[in-house]
């Protein structure tokens, strides 16, 4: 059967890279997982009991899977690169997202050769495809493990409260989920995820009432970023903290964000979602209602937490 050996360097590639190794467990002997960076708390959270050490090696009869980070992916193409050189039995690139294509398959900026190709690229956009015909020559079209591995777990296993903010305010406060769209695409919508978050705490203040806000970053966002913005609406009941992404969301009342990978739980939990994309030049879609003005956004407050 042979081991299985996973890594991966951002958020969204560790829960694909995860849930892989929880819905294919049974086809390996013994699955050892390596996160680096943000990776770590997902890979601690839900399989801390694969966790390797710091040093691997590879044997003939593993099966390497790796994920993409949109920003750097150095730490997954140079282990794909290690890999191929081991002769590994079989390596499998997860494509959580197809955003920044050529960054995911780049080390040092300049874009992988064939000759390092995985076995197979699983994609779960059915109508992509890469500049690159090498590339796509690898693409397997697949559903999204991710959404997969979210419907088996908490299919009769709810998330269970563990935060006090949670506790306090079950079902009735309000998230807003970030992501850095400004570092990763500049102006390129019109509008940053600070435009963002101004807008939603301007409204909120605007609507006047005790809303209990949870502002959750992106695990690689610095927890600073918007600290100038919580000073000015110190008086609101906001709380910023890490926490488990599934009890955050399935208590919530409502959800704000951008294009969040997040949206899949919200999907799941059957939480009113919407895509905050105000002044947009250009809109990012999601299959999530998406609100372009001050006015939609009052409208909805009201809606939620006046009534």
């Amino acid at each position: 059967m042979g081991r299985l050996l996973i890594f991966a360097n951002d958020a969204a590639s560790a829960n694909v890279t995860m849930s892989y190794s929880y819905l294919y467990k049974d086809n390996f002997n013994k699955i050892l997982a390596y996160p680096n960076g943000v990776a770590k708390d997902i890979y601690s959270q839900h399989i801390d009991n694969y966790i390797g050490s710091s040093n691997y090696t590879f044997l003939c009869t593993d099966t390497v899977v790796l994920g993409t980070s949109g920003l750097d992916a150095n730490y997954e193409m140079n282990i794909l690169i290690e890999a191929k050189k081991s002769n590994v039995q079989k390596i499998i690139i997860i494509l959580d997202a197809i955003s920044n294509f050529n960054m995911r398959f780049s080390i040092n900026n300049k874009i992988i050769s064939e000759k390092y190709l995985p076995n197979e690229i699983w994609v779960f956009d059915n109508t992509f495809k890469s500049k690159y015909e090498y590339i796509n020559k690898k693409f397997i079209y697949k559903e999204n493990i991710y959404n997969l591995f979210l419907q088996k777990f908490y299919k009769n296993d709810l998330p269970k409260i563990n935060n006090n903010f949670i506790k306090i305010h079950k079902n009735n406060y309000l998230v807003i989920l970030t992501e850095y769209i400004y570092e990763l695409y500049g102006l390129k919508f019109g509008f940053t995820e600070y435009d963002v978050v101004q807008n939603i705490l301007e409204e909120v203040n605007n609507v006047n009432i005790n809303i209990p806000i949870f502002l959750k970053l992106h695990p690689r966002e610095n927890k600073n970023k918007f600290n100038i913005l919580l000073r000015k609406y110190n008086h609101l009941d906001i709380i910023q903290q890490d926490c488990n992404i599934q009890e955050l969301i399935y208590y919530s009342k409502l959800v704000f964000g951008i294009n969040s990978s997040v949206f899949m739980e919200c999907s799941l939990f059957n939480k009113l979602t919407y895509s905050i994309q105000i002044n947009s030049k250009i809109l990012i879609d999601n299959d999530i209602v998406i609100v372009k003005s001050k006015e939609q956004l009052d409208t909805i407050l009201k809606d939620n937490f006046t009534n």
